[in-house]
């Protein structure tokens, strides 16, 4: 094959650069006028900018508060008499016995519950002495895709519930789609849809979308907004809506590495109901070598505290309180953890 060469000053003859497979540039307003009629770039160019900003994961919409949840007491407190065996029988199974002592009024209970767990799949299951059934199963398809589902029977058919879930992980956002209750012949049940994308390696924006169909000529929809903002490992903001009626605000600080601390803002607007309040709860947590401390108090007059003391390893003494002084209600709780 003959090339067309081109003379240099020294005499030199230099290949053109057609012939050496370099094609030539496009005409840059039919460049723009293509790229502008065709909707796959816009596409294309929003996932170069995403790549090129590198950002993380937000993590999962109902986790957006994660570090408030394990703060404040309201997941943690329990009253009367409680006691938590847990038996590792191989290092992906487990089984756990609850015995919760009865209080005036409400009688003992005792559950068995096992958990197995490898590196795709959670399996949890739990039973009480009259006989509710609760079970949870998560399958990671893939280290994106991954479905739960998660079942509840109890003696009461109102309570009965079913759940299926399914969740998609990218680089930089996360999509998850969820059903309660569904009814495939007239269409009834809770469904949910949401997104949550980062904006920045400090912000992230999302939404969730409900539908609810408790029968088949009655529907409702609603649309949640939330924001994550985290401008440094130690702290987080958090705001988020439930539909046009309620709002939770939430700020979290790490002050030290045994200590942490947090407010929560939760605002509700129902006017057709005649109901506007507000209540605001902060809380601390500290984390010792042997103990834990959760302290709590709120606006409406409820103080709240919860100690676990680690008396040898995996062996924990627990003991909480909690004063209603608008109520004039004290509520106190003794608990035991024994794994082995």
């Amino acid at each position: 094959m003959a090339y067309a060469q081109a003379p240099t000053a020294s005499g030199i003859a230099v290949p053109a650069a057609a012939d050496l497979g370099f094609k030539p540039k496009v005409d840059l307003e039919e460049e723009l006028h293509f790229k502008f009629w065709n909707p796959l770039h816009y596409y294309r160019a929003l996932n170069q900018h995403r790549m090129r900003l590198n950002l993380p994961n937000p993590g999962q919409f109902e986790l957006l508060n994660k570090e408030i949840k394990t703060t404040l007491l309201t997941n943690f407190m329990f009253d009367g008499g409680r006691a938590d065996l847990a038996k590792i029988l191989s290092p992906n199974f487990q089984v756990m016995h609850t015995f919760q002592l009865g209080l005036p009024g409400q009688p003992s209970a005792f559950e068995f519950a096992g958990v197995y767990a490898d590196e795709n799949t959670l399996m949890h299951g739990k039973m009480d002495t009259d006989f509710n059934l609760q079970a949870r199963l998560n399958h990671a398809l893939s280290k994106q895709l991954q479905v739960k589902s998660q079942a509840q029977l109890m003696t009461s058919d109102a309570q009965s519930m079913f759940q299926v879930e399914g969740e998609y992980t990218g680089s930089d956002y996360t999509l998850n789609t969820k059903a309660i209750n569904p009814s495939l012949t007239d269409g009834t049940g809770i469904y949910l849809a949401s997104y949550l994308q980062s904006i920045s390696h400090k912000l992230s924006l999302g939404a969730e979308l409900l539908y609810q169909s408790p029968m088949p000529a009655i529907q409702e929809t609603s649309l949640s907004l939330a924001m994550r903002y985290q401008p440094s490992e130690d702290r987080a903001w958090v705001a988020q809506t439930q539909g046009a009626n309620a709002l939770t605000t939430s700020y979290w600080r790490k002050v030290s590495d045994k200590c942490e601390a947090g407010a929560e803002l939760q605002v509700v607007n129902l006017p057709s109901q005649g109901r506007r309040e507000a209540s605001c709860s902060v809380g601390v947590k500290y984390e010792f070598a042997a103990s834990n401390i959760r302290a709590m108090a709120d606006n409406y007059g409820k103080v709240s505290m919860l100690l676990e003391e680690k008396i040898a390893p995996g062996f924990s003494f627990l003991v909480s309180g909690e004063l209603d002084h608008l109520k004039g209600e004290n509520k106190f709780g003794i608990g035991l953890n024994l794994e082995s």
